[in-house]
């Protein structure tokens, strides 16, 4: 390569790497994606209290409708079974006694979230999910995407996922879908979403 070619390959890279990183640093985080089991400032909750940001929308156990979900107990049964909670997300189910168990059947934890002042062709959500027992699949506004857990996910590890489509202007929903095969139930969530801001002159 002579050195005229290799100047402007030089050139060339580095306006290239430039306008990646330019749209790399347009996206900004989405507010109102948490992990399971923090607060407004995702810092952990306290066992027992209530998720602000997860909705039981679907529960199979007469006795635990809904729509709260609660910060399962860091201590007892089924922690030792079930992955431990950390400083970045907490096990929610629908009692936080879930060592006492919940009905078999489907469980559905559905979290909201504005698009307002995004570009939501741009949006992109992705992290890890674990659950008790398996999960059926992640649901971004009614649409199936597909990602699934083993049975006996709780104590195998998360699994991971990343969305970028079926996203809309305004209020979206992300949907983690559960079966409960037997005894406990539950689901831990470590989630990130980011999108491009709308311009001015579009807002």
């Amino acid at each position: 390569m002579t050195g005229r070619n290799l100047l402007l390959f030089i050139v060339l890279t580095m306006v290239f790497t430039g306008l990646i990183s330019s749209q790399e640093r347009k996206k900004l985080p989405i507010p109102g994606i948490y992990s399971t089991g923090v607060d407004n400032n995702k810092l952990p909750l306290a066992d027992g209290e209530v998720d602000p940001h997860y909705v039981l929308a679907q529960s199979s156990d007469d006795r635990f409708p809904g729509p709260e979900t609660k910060v399962v107990f860091s201590e007892g049964f089924p922690m030792g079974s079930w992955i431990q909670n950390d400083n970045n997300s907490k096990w929610i189910a629908p009692r936080a006694d879930a060592g006492e168990f919940n009905a078999m059947g489907v469980y559905i934890y559905s979290l909201y979230f504005s698009l307002d002042g995004f570009k939501p062709e741009t949006a992109e959500v992705r992290g890890f999910w674990t659950t008790d027992n398996s999960g059926a699949g992640i649901v971004i506004n009614n649409q199936t995407m597909g990602y699934v857990t083993d049975y006996t996910a709780f104590n195998i590890g998360f699994y991971p996922f990343e969305i970028k489509q079926g996203f809309k202007p305004g209020m979206n929903t992300i949907s983690f879908v559960v079966y409960n095969g037997e005894a406990p139930t539950g689901l831990r969530v470590v989630i990130y979403g980011e999108a491009e801001p709308l311009d001015v002159a579009e807002k």
